[in-house]
């Protein structure tokens, strides 16, 4: 409850300002906040942050430092328009590089307009990367100094994924519209894989090069059988697939096979993200998974979240006077409700 208690506060203190001036970050850090305002609040913030500290971002499109090294928790107010009406979506224009020192970094609730990538060879562990929208990610490098322990959940992906550098992780309850390549020793499970072209370069499957892993719970929407190209020892267990798929060196292993997506889904179409869709199976009872909850985003361990609210307290409403009532008062009703996940 505590902590309940302070993560409201510092969300108002965040949040409310925005509401009436400039954005304005809150930096906590041991059980100090400090508010940063002016031009770069996000980046001046950053740079008086340390490792183990947790920065607040308001809504709205904000400067920000392009590369992080520091094992930071780092929560914006949001992506989803649904679900930032208040506060407005935490825009991040541009890409985002991650790299050494930036083991234990938390990133959720912002929409990036570019790609995050990792830098070459480094490793970076137990970064977890939550509720955010971006086009890509990279892990550069060829796993002579690979990265471990990383966890991707719940984000939107519009492009492709490259784990070169990266291994013993976990991707789950993700949206993807790319390709999944260079895995090694990964969990991929519970996600909706709309990947579905057949150009000259990715057209041989979702997953490339590809080995070692253990892939549950998906949804992979591809109308060619090669759903898997120069991948092997992988196991595919309780997948929706669109077809009967290519098993090659791989494990299948009662997997739904064939099913038609055009009532799969309660709304969608084609094989682009689109927030109006509703990626809801019809008929969740009719295709359970591994752990007995339902195939897709909305089962395993991290059902994907209505409206992708981060962590921090939401900020649901707010109705602030145009002008001072005639004691001088100005009447501001705001409600925020806590998060528990």
């Amino acid at each position: 409850m505590k902590k309940i208690k302070q993560l409201l506060m510092i969300a108002l203190l965040s949040n409310t300002f925005a509401l009436f001036s400039q954005q304005k970050v809150a930096l906590h850090s041991n059980g100090v906040t400090t508010i940063f305002g002016g031009a770069n609040p996000f980046t001046d913030a950053y740079s008086a942050a340390t490792n183990g500290d947790t920065l607040y971002l308001p809504g709205g499109n904000l400067p920000y430092p392009t590369a992080i090294n520091k094992g930071l928790v780092i929560i914006g107010a949001g992506y989803h328009p649904d679900s930032t009406t208040t506060t407005m979506p935490t825009i991040l224009s541009g890409d985002l590089t991650i790299s050494q020192d930036a083991d234990k970094l938390h990133l959720e609730g912002f929409l990036l307009t570019g790609s995050i990538s990792f830098t070459t060879n480094h490793k970076v562990d137990s970064v977890v990367i939550k509720r955010c929208k971006f086009t890509s990610l990279t892990y550069n490098g060829n796993r002579t100094n690979a990265s471990v322990k990383n966890e991707i959940i719940e984000c939107v992906i519009t492009g492709n994924i490259d784990f070169s550098n990266l291994k013993t992780s976990l991707m789950s309850n993700c949206i993807i519209n790319g390709v999944i390549a260079n895995g090694l020793d990964m969990g991929i499970s519970n996600n909706l894989i709309l990947y579905n072209i057949a150009s000259a370069l990715y057209y041989h499957g979702a997953f490339l090069n590809f080995d070692a892993s253990f892939i549950n719970n998906n949804i992979i929407f591809r109308t060619y059988p090669t759903v898997q190209y120069q991948s092997e020892l992988n196991t595919f267990t309780k997948n929706i697939f669109a077809v009967t798929p290519l098993v090659g060196s791989n494990s299948f292993i009662d997997n739904y096979n064939d099913v038609d997506f055009s009532t799969l889904l309660i709304n969608q179409s084609g094989t682009t993200f689109d927030y109006a869709h509703d990626y809801h199976l019809q008929n969740p009872t009719s295709y359970l998974g591994t752990d007995g909850t339902q195939v897709g985003i909305y089962g395993g361990m991290f059902p994907f979240k209505v409206g992708s609210v981060p962590v921090n307290p939401h900020f649901q409403f707010k109705n602030i006077a145009p002008a001072t009532d005639v004691n001088g008062d100005l009447n501001i009703q705001i409600q925020v409700e806590a998060q528990d996940n």
